[in-house]
């Protein structure tokens, strides 16, 4: 079983590996990305990204078409390089990814907008955008989407997220087969198709989305949940008295963080679900069926790394304490503050020195902020770490940059680079101290009060 050092130095040589002691992904010397864009910064592997796309797709087979849960990382350019594989769609929750990934390329018809709480204007956003479907999560968002299109003169598609009876086991976290805010109960899925159909002139049921649990190892319970999806999909047809037009199965292939953490095997997985597919797809109901599978983790985490610069290395009572010029605020996931459970490390190299991060001795790692919480990891192996080297936070491509509070301590935001055709090209720069004012209206000055100085 890999160790946190194996991971990452596995993951460091599909970057690209080491040039003279020093990661060079892809060549490029990773001192040099800081010294041109400084530090923090995320660093995405572009051709990493891409290839995962492709073999997703073909593990799932042609018949299956691949939506990126822009959540992971709604960097334009990553949306841009995902957008430009084909069978890729995009699945957005809220207005401001529908923004960027129409931005990226993606078609319309190939979209769709998941989860709770959407706004009258997101709907409204939605139905002008004429994307694919709309996955509502209640009955009362049924009758809102209906209202907002015959305002617009306008049809939109429907999916029914569904929250299943049977709860998908093998997973790190559940939303779905459990009491919760994501979807429309199962028991209530013949009133939500008979509440869509009742609005023909301004609704289109597509078919169905069931999201029920990320972080998933277990291929064979997996498969057992898709399973399940395909009876739901045909009851809805013989509800709707039609063939359904999507059926959505969610995603959540899981990602190794951690250790004890096996590969989520997909070629098994591509392997059986083919075979269940080929079992339901000349059911009638089905016909013209699109079969979707969104992703987001999976697709880009392993393809980024978090490079900080350590600031200052010092001794206390036994105990090596590394710290960095970014943390929490800018990793909220890797410091184990997005609701894990356990806090873990990420797999964590010195990327300064080839084998800096092979020492028996482990150390703590953390952050500029001012709380306990700030912290990568208590037990690392960093050989000799000193002041100026580059640390890299492996498997950072997702929920990073977008999912961390940047606002914490006004500390600048992280820049973002993309490792692209041998070129590292900035995204986003690094923040400088005024930005914290960016947008700000101060007070007035006071009026001045006319008196005798005493």
């Amino acid at each position: 079983m890999l160790t946190q050092i194996d991971k990452a130095q596995t993951l460091a040589e599909r970057f690209g590996g080491w040039r003279e002691g020093e990661f060079a992904p892809t060549g490029v010397p990773v001192s040099r990305i800081a010294e041109e864009h400084g530090t923090p910064f995320y660093l995405y592997h572009g051709e990493m990204i891409s290839e995962r796309v492709r073999r997703v797709r073909a593990a799932l087979g042609g018949d299956v078409e691949v939506t990126y849960s822009v959540k992971a990382n709604p960097n334009l350019a990553v949306c841009q390089l995902i957008a430009r594989e084909q069978l890729t769609g995009a699945e957005v929750a809220s207005s401001g990814e529908l923004v960027v990934v129409r931005a990226a390329g993606f078609a319309p018809e190939d979209i769709v907008f998941a989860g709770p709480a959407k706004t009258d204007e997101e709907l409204r956003m939605a139905v002008e955008e004429g994307i694919f479907a709309v996955n509502v999560e209640s009955l009362n968002e049924i009758d809102r989407l209906a209202s907002i299109a015959e305002k617009e003169e306008r049809k939109i598609g429907v999916g029914l997220r569904i929250n299943p009876a049977a709860q998908l086991m093998g997973s790190q976290m559940r939303m779905g087969g459990t009491v919760g805010q994501f979807g429309l109960d199962e028991a209530d899925l013949p009133e939500a198709v008979r509440r869509t159909l009742s609005y023909p002139d301004q609704l289109v049921l597509r078919g169905i989305h069931i999201y029920t649990a990320t972080q998933v190892f277990d291929a064979d319970a997996l498969l057992e949940h898709c399973r399940n999806i395909f009876e739901i999909a045909l009851q809805t047809a013989d509800l709707a008295s039609k063939p359904l037009e999507m059926v959505d199965f969610g995603g959540g292939f899981g990602v190794p963080y951690f250790e004890k953490m096996e590969e989520f095997d997909l070629e098994r997985f591509g392997e059986g679900f083919q075979q269940l597919l080929a079992s339901y797809r000349s059911d009638p109901r089905l016909d013209g069926c699109r079969f979707v599978f969104e992703l987001g983790r999976y697709l880009v985490a392993d393809a980024g790394v978090y490079v900080t610069r350590v600031v200052d290395v010092k001794e206390m009572k036994g105990k090596t304490f590394v710290t960095t010029d970014g943390g929490m605020n800018h990793h909220l996931t890797a410091t184990g503050n997005m609701g894990q459970v356990f806090r873990k490390a990420y797999p964590i190299l010195n990327l300064s020195r080839a084998g800096a991060g092979t020492g028996e001795e482990g150390v703590a790692v953390a952050g500029p902020c001012c709380t306990p919480l700030d912290m990568f990891g208590t037990n690392i192996p960093l050989e000799d770490p000193r002041p100026g080297d580059l640390l890299g936070v492996f498997y950072s491509g997702a929920y990073g940059y977008s999912a961390s509070n940047l606002g914490f301590l006004s500390h600048p935001t992280p820049a973002e680079v993309l490792l692209w055709q041998g070129e590292a090209r900035l995204l986003r720069p690094v923040g400088k101290p005024e930005d914290v004012l960016r947008d700000q209206e101060p007070l007035p000055a006071p009026e001045r009060e006319s008196g005798v100085l005493g």
